[in-house]
């Protein structure tokens, strides 16, 4: 339709042109009168026109050549553009397939590999654990063989009374508290009584000094209890004004001591008054 319109326009062109050459009067000498123009107006016609209709025909074939040429140029553009689709399609597919194995195959493997690593750690821990209990379990052992051993060695020290084991300290002097611990690291406890026997199998061994018994009421007095046990002490031997807590007009007159002179009980201060001290090995008083 294009090219028709291009040749129908060019056609009046040089009509125009053709017309306004023969109304030019000083350019008659450019126009052929027609003797007879029904007959001779065809070949005049078509002679006068054979150059503009051979450009039209160039044209005209220049114009199909650009368009065959457009054309072909559009095919292999449609065929690029296919191809770079299917391309895409592809590069699509293929991201996709990484993106699924990525996905599926990587996380698994480093869970596989995670739950490895904690199963190697839950058995390490449980090897660490049984090492630690069986050390646990020597170092416990060897303890008690050292603390027999260490006891045996403490108890050489004590002699037997009746049934049970005391030790005299008379060299040392000092306060309720401190004989307690000492006692304490040889293995005792500040001794206390039973009976008369046990007492009196005690009292022919003391110097004619002060000795500490275990016996004390910090609590409230009257309220006498062996440091061994916590329960009262079942045996005292006090002298006649005894327990007085008002005889130096203290408020720490607390524990128990021997008067060894005389061999009876007196209420003292636990930290004030120093003296020697009788320790027991068991812990039945």
């Amino acid at each position: 339709m294009v090219k028709s319109k291009i040749f129908i326009l060019l056609a009046f062109t040089a009509l125009d042109i053709i017309g306004s050459l023969a109304g030019d009067q000083n350019a008659r000498r450019f126009v052929c009168l027609l003797s007879d123009p029904p007959n001779q107006c065809s070949a005049y016609c078509v002679s006068a026109l054979q150059p503009v209709i051979n450009h039209i025909t160039k044209k005209q074939q220049d114009s199909n050549t650009c368009e065959l040429k457009l054309n072909e140029t559009q095919a292999k553009l449609n065929q690029i553009g296919n191809q770079l689709t299917a391309t895409q399609f592809q590069m699509k597919d293929q991201q996709t397939y990484l993106q699924t194995n990525l996905t599926q195959t990587i996380p698994q493997d480093l869970k596989e590999r995670l739950d490895r690593i904690e199963g190697n750690q839950t058995v390490l821990a449980g090897k660490l654990q049984e090492i630690k209990s069986n050390t646990k379990s020597q170092l416990t052992a060897m303890q008690d063989t050292l603390s027999k051993v260490d006891r045996r060695t403490m108890l050489q020290n004590y002699q037997r009374i009746g049934t049970r084991l005391f030790y005299i300290e008379h060299n040392i002097y000092v306060n309720w508290w401190t004989a307690n611990s000492i006692c304490a690291e040889i293995g005792g406890h500040l001794a206390a009584f039973k009976n008369d026997q046990e007492f009196n199998a005690i009292a022919k061994q003391l110097k004619q000094e002060n000795y500490w018994l275990g016996i004390s009421d910090p609590k409230e007095k009257g309220d006498f209890r062996t440091v061994a046990t916590g329960k009262q002490a079942p045996y005292f031997k006090w002298r006649s004004n005894e327990p007085n807590y008002r005889k130096f007009g203290r408020s720490d007159e607390h524990c128990v001591y021997v008067y060894g002179v005389r061999n009876y009980m007196i209420v003292l201060s636990c930290t004030t008054d120093l003296m020697h001290f009788i320790c027991q090995a068991d812990n039945d008083v």
